[in-house]
């Protein structure tokens, strides 16, 4: 458990399965910069290989951080907004990884406040998930080719869904949308999907994780283990724990975020997306 500052208040309980599976996957990463009110959670579910789930890790984010502190230096009229500086990211990292032939990929999410507001973007199948006084919210997308809006694009480009014991590009993968993936580009498309809003007091927890999470349990299921549980690592091991006993046989982390004392002083009750942006479709 750790707390992120004196500014943000949010404290970080992190869960993972390395040491029951070998060949993990999967990376997570957490940054701050508390002086500008911003702070970041994010999970990568890697396949075919580690390397671009950690470079995804390593890279995205900053990346992120170095425009956007670019940005600031321009006069407002000018700057770009931050939705378009984490789409920059995701396409730069792909990029990088592309063009060093690595054929490696990975799912990405991205959560981000910055002040009173929030963005979350995703590729893949790693969920983000937030609680509300209505219930559960899913704030990302599943990008599986066989969503109609996916196979069309896929199938425009020439590519091709095929179902072997589920939906997959080329007969390959099951998803629609990653990082890296080089030898399935372009089918394969890393645009994300972001969803920009405004936190609320109805606001407690936030879960990120992998499928080997979502295969065996509900968003609402997860939200009221983690709600029961109160401790953030607490929650986040039982999350992971639960998804075991119910027969998960894919990668597990888990990263929760308690941000009851964040939300708590804030003026807005409840939660506002403000705009969902996806420029693949």
């Amino acid at each position: 458990m750790e707390m992120i500052g004196e500014l943000m208040k949010i404290l970080i309980g992190i869960s993972e399965d390395i040491g029951w599976r070998e060949g993990m996957e999967d990376k997570y990463a957490i940054y701050q910069k508390p002086e500008k009110n911003f702070f970041s959670a994010e999970v990568y579910d890697g396949h075919g290989g580690k390397t671009a789930a950690r470079i995804a890790a390593e890279m995205l984010t900053p990346h992120f951080l170095h425009t956007w502190a670019k940005e600031s230096e321009k006069p407002l009229k000018r700057r770009r907004l931050e939705w378009e500086l984490i789409r920059e990211a995701y396409i730069a990292v792909d990029g990088y990884i592309v063009e060093r032939g690595i054929e490696s990929g990975t799912t990405a999410a991205n959560f981000y406040i910055i002040g009173d507001r929030f963005i979350a973007a995703n590729v893949g199948d790693t969920r983000i998930i937030i609680g509300t006084k209505q219930g559960v919210f899913v704030l990302t997308l599943d990008h599986k080719p066989d969503l109609p809006e996916e196979r069309l694009r896929i199938e425009a480009l020439g590519g091709n869904v095929i179902d072997y014991d589920v939906p997959r590009v080329q007969g390959i993968l099951a998803m629609s949308r990653a990082i890296g993936d080089t030898g399935l580009k372009p089918y394969v498309s890393c645009e994300p999907r972001i969803a920009e809003g405004y936190l609320g007091k109805e606001n407690d927890y936030v879960v990120l994780a992998c499928d080997g999470v979502w295969d065996v349990l509900t968003p609402q299921g997860v939200l009221e283990l983690v709600q029961r549980a109160g401790e953030p690592q607490k929650a986040a091991e039982l999350v992971k724990t639960k998804a075991l006993e119910e027969g998960s046989t894919d990668n597990i982390t888990v990263v929760v975020l308690d941000l009851r004392e964040y939300t708590g002083h804030l003026k807005r009750d409840t939660m506002k997306i403000s705009e969902i942006v996806d420029k693949a479709m």
